[in-house]
């Protein structure tokens, strides 16, 4: 089957933000997350770091995509919900890398001073 990487990243969306678990099947066994708040690699490690940020999201709108190859690029703005109820807005870009159809790394940049505040609150 053709590499559909766009597919894959809309699919894979689409599941974050209706808060099911297929988003799941679209992540390469051995993939490699790097971020602000973790760098993991291995799906369970994925998953597991993911669920619960996954769970918080309120809203999410794509101001830019742009597809190279095995690659998606996104400017995204995404709306939180933290623990104390408080939504705060992250401005983010991600970068994914997509091959045989699964996700094998993601890369995501963000400013985490409100969101690290709103988690550890003084």
């Amino acid at each position: 089957m053709e590499n559909q990487p766009k597919k894959v990243f809309e699919a894979f969306r689409k599941s974050m933000l209706a808060k099911t678990d297929d988003w799941m099947d679209l992540i390469s066994e051995d993939v490699l997350l790097t971020g602000p708040l973790a760098q993991v690699s291995g799906k369970a490690s994925f998953v597991e770091v993911n669920q619960a940020f996954f769970a918080s999201i309120q809203t999410s709108k794509i101001y830019q995509l742009i597809e190279n190859g095995d690659y998606i690029i996104t400017q995204i703005s995404t709306d939180v919900a933290t623990p104390s109820g408080k939504i705060i807005s992250l401005s983010v870009s991600e970068w994914y890398e997509i091959q045989d159809n699964l996700i094998q790394s993601l890369k995501v940049y963000f400013d985490t001073a409100e969101l690290r505040n709103e988690m550890n609150p003084a």
